[in-house]
């Protein structure tokens, strides 16, 4: 997670703290040269106050704020620049529109990977790999991505339910139990479904975990775990929602993937058990 995206994480700067990371932010270079008591001198804060602002953060120290500064510039000069709400243009070719495209994915799934917290995808895959019941809530062209990781999860006999109807949601929501996990996808966060379903799975103390943009405000002091996406895409300027979906789909099957791993051997065995029961193609050994 690039420098940038951790303040967005960060919650309830104070003001002396927000100059602190604006002045950061507008002098990345700069910063690399300076010691901690320079960087006070420069922003009229103590150095005990920079600790404290690097620890909020995320980092151990002044030396941990510089390091990652370093690392995102490394990072920015070898990522190709594209947009990704206008990825291609009008008199772009077919094989150069292609091209693009294989840019956009490769930047997106790149800003995504890097968004993750390593602490919090560990706690996320534990509680749905131990959750009885995974219920994913979500709407739109977010659905088939919901009901390809419950397809995914199927496989390996895992019970998922992708509620679609605010109907269906609301009455899943009800009824669900604490051996309960409910996965909410959002790009934006601001989804219409999520105040009513958050609520009623606060109430029945269902474990959550938001999947969305990087800066969203949906209910932290209720959702202890989200996971971010790479936050380049408009909500309305754009072609299509190319990066928002690239994006989630990459996050989902990461979570699969993982959970998959906790049982490695045993979900191998159990695909292969159940391959001829499920699958009508009479596929045969090659």
């Amino acid at each position: 997670m690039t420098f940038e995206n951790m303040l967005k994480c960060c919650e309830k700067l104070t003001p002396t703290e927000y100059q602190l990371a604006q002045f950061i932010l507008e002098n990345r270079q700069l910063i690399q040269t300076l010691s901690i008591q320079e960087l006070a001198n420069r922003t009229f804060v103590s150095k005990s106050g920079i600790h404290r602002f690097c620890k909020k953060v995320g980092f151990d120290g002044y030396n941990g704020l510089k390091l990652k500064l370093a690392q995102d510039s490394a990072m920015k000069i070898q990522t190709k620049s594209i947009d990704v709400n206008f990825p291609f243009l009008e008199m772009d070719s077919q094989a150069m529109v292609a091209k693009r495209l294989l840019e956009l994915y490769e930047t997106t799934i790149r800003d995504t990977c890097q968004s993750i917290d390593d602490q919090v995808l560990e706690r996320c895959v534990k509680l749905l790999h131990e959750a009885d019941v995974i219920d994913v809530y979500t709407y739109a062209h977010n659905l088939n991505i919901a009901e390809n990781f419950q397809d995914k999860m199927r496989t390996i006999g895992r019970i998922v339910n992708c509620p679609k109807s605010f109907y269906e949601q609301r009455y899943t929501a009800v009824a669900s139990k604490n051996n309960h996990v409910a996965l909410l996808l959002s790009y934006s966060g601001k989804a219409v479904f999520l105040p009513d379903i958050v609520e009623m799975l606060h109430r029945n103390q269902v474990e959550m975990i938001l999947i969305g943009r990087i800066g969203n405000d949906v209910s932290k002091d209720v959702i202890k775990n989200q996971l971010y996406l790479s936050d380049r895409e408009d909500f309305k300027n754009r072609i299509s929602h190319f990066s928002s979906h690239i994006a989630m789909q990459y996050m989902l099957d990461v979570l699969f993937s993982c959970i998959f791993k906790k049982d490695y051997r045993r979900n191998v065995e159990y695909i292969d058990e159940i391959l001829s029961i499920v699958d009508d193609r009479h596929l045969e050994d090659k």
